[in-house]
C-alpha cells in the first residue's frame, strides 16, 4: 500500500515537495482552503479543505486521513500547525513546542538569549511608553517586529524615535498579538543559511548570500552559493547555527536562517523549521548534487533521509536564484516571454503571471512575476549566464 503524506500548503513554495512525493510512489493529500486556482491541487492525490493556520482544526482532519507523514516547505503558516500533528499522531517531524517559538519572535529570542546565541537585544512592548523606555537601553535605528507574521510583514525600520512609535502602531495593526518587539538594528552584511537536522544530528549547514530589495524593510528578492567570504565566516555560521537550533529544539526537520555579520562578528536574526523559499531548495540540491526534496518527504513518513545525503557529489557547485519583479511602476501586463534559449546550465525559468495580469510595484515576494534559476562551476559563471537571459 502506497504511503499517504498530507503537504500543508498547495502554492508555487510547495510545488517541488508534490513532484518528489509522485517520483517517490506516495500519496499526497493538498492541506488547504478550498477555493482559487492553487498550483499543487493538480499536482495533489486528494485534497482536504483546511486552514492550516488553526492546528487545532489541521490535527482533527489530520486523524482522519491515515497519515504516515505531514511536511510543509517554504511557508511558515502551517509550521504550528505541523507541530501539533506530529505530536498528535506521534509522526516524524517538528515537535509542537519549537514550531511555537518558530512562530513567536518573542519566545524565539528569548530562548537565544538564554542559551547565549549570537543574537541582537530585545525588549517585548505592548504601548509607547514601553517602547520609549526600550530606546533608552537599545539606541537607535531599532527595527520593530510583529512576532506573528512572516516574511517581511509587520517589521519597521526606524532611524529616528518618531519613525519607531509609527513602526510600533504600524506593526500593532497587523498582529494579532497584544504586544511585539524592538530589537537593536543591527547594520552589516545579510545573509542566510540552510541546514538540516536528523534525529539529534545537524547534517550540514550551508551559507548563502541573499540579494535584497529595500520596501519598508529589506525584503530577499535572490539567492546564491556559495557564499563569497573567509573560512572564519563559515565556521562561525556553522557555530551559531547549531547553537540556535539546540536553542529551539529543533529536531527531524530542514531549517531555514536569517544571519548577519557586522565588525566580523555573525548574529543570527531568526530561523525557522522548514526549507527556506524563494528557490533555496534548489539551491541546496545545486549546492550538494542531491534530492532535497525527496530527502524531506522521506523523512516526514519515516523513511530514513541520509540515504540522499550520502549520495551528494564529492564538490560542490554555484548556484544562483533570482525574483523577476517589476520596480518602477504597475499595470498591465501586455507581454511576458523568455526568448534565450534555455540549456543545461540554466535550470529553470518560471513565470507567474501571465498576459493580462494585473502586476504591482515590488513591496513583497506576493509581487513576484516570475523566477529563474542557474548553475555553474563558479559564481561568476552563474551571473553571466544571468546577464544573457536578463
Amino acid at each position: 500500500m502506497k504511503k499517504r503524506l498530507l503537504i500543508l500548503g498547495a502554492g508555487r513554495g510547495q510545488v517541488g515537495l508534490y513532484k518528489a512525493a509522485k517520483e517517490m510512489g506516495i500519496n499526497t493529500i493538498a492541506g488547504t482552503m478550498l477555493g482559487g486556482n492553487l498550483p499543487c491541487l493538480k499536482l495533489a492525490d486528494e485534497v482536504c479543505d483546511m486552514d492550516i493556520s488553526k492546528p487545532d482544526e489541521v490535527v482533527e482532519k489530520a486523524k482522519k486521513l491515515q497519515l504516515d507523514g505531514v511536511a510543509t516547505c517554504c511557508l511558515d503558516t502551517g509550521i504550528a500547525s505541523l507541530g501539533k500533528v506530529c505530536d498528535s499522531l506521534q509522526l516524524v517531524g517538528l515537535k509542537e513546542i519549537s514550531a511555537a517559538m518558530c512562530n513567536d519572535k518573542s519566545k524565539m529570542k528569548k530562548a537565544f538569549m538564554e542559551n547565549k546565541v549570537s543574537t541582537a537585544k530585545y525588549f517585548e512592548i505592548s504601548n509607547e511608553e514601553e517602547l520609549e523606555k526600550a530606546l533608552e537601553t537599545i539606541k537607535l535605528p531599532v527595527i520593530i517586529k510583529a512576532i506573528d507574521l512572516q516574511g517581511s510583514n509587520g517589521i519597521y525600520i526606524s532611524k529616528t524615535k518618531e519613525a519607531a512609535i509609527k513602526g510600533f502602531h504600524a506593526a500593532m495593526k497587523l498582529t494579532k498579538q497584544s504586544y511585539c518587539i524592538v530589537e537593536e538594528f543591527i547594520e552589516g552584511w545579510e545573509f542566510g543559511a540552510q541546514a538540516f537536522v536528523y534525529r539529534g544530528e545537524v547534517l550540514f549547514v550551508m551559507p548563502h548570500g541573499d540579494e535584497t530589495y529595500m520596501s519598508h524593510t529589506a525584503v530577499p528578492v535572490g539567492h546564491y552559493v556559495p557564499l563569497d567570504c573567509n573560512k572564519d565566516v563559515y565556521d562561525q555560521t556553522e557555530k551559531a547555527v547549531k547553537s540556535a537550533i539546540k536553542a529551539l529544539g529543533l529536531d527531524n526537520c530542514a531549517v531555514n536562517v536569517d544571519l548577519i555579520l557586522k565588525d566580523g562578528k555573525v548574529y543570527v536574526i531568526e530561523l525557522t523549521g522548514r526549507v527556506g523559499a524563494n528557490c533555496l531548495p534548489e539551491l541546496v540540491e545545486i549546492n550538494f548534487g542531491i534530492e532535497y526534496y525527496k530527502m524531506i518527504v522521506a523523512m516526514a513518513v519515516g523513511e530514513n533521509p541520509v540515504k540522499y545525503w550520502e549520495n551528494r557529489r564529492a564538490n560542490t557547485k554555484a548556484g544562483l536564484a533570482q525574483m523577476i519583479l517589476e520596480k518602477e511602476k504597475s499595470g498591465i501586463i501586455e507581454n511576458i516571454s523568455y526568448e534565450e534559449q534555455i540549456k543545461d546550465n540554466v535550470l529553470e525559468v518560471t513565470f507567474f503571471k501571465q498576459c493580462g495580469d494585473q502586476i504591482r510595484v515590488f513591496e513583497n515576494s506576493n509581487d513576484c512575476i516570475g523566477q529563474i534559476i542557474v548553475q555553474g562551476e563558479t559564481l561568476d559563471e552563474c551571473k553571466e549566464e544571468l546577464k544573457k537571459g536578463s
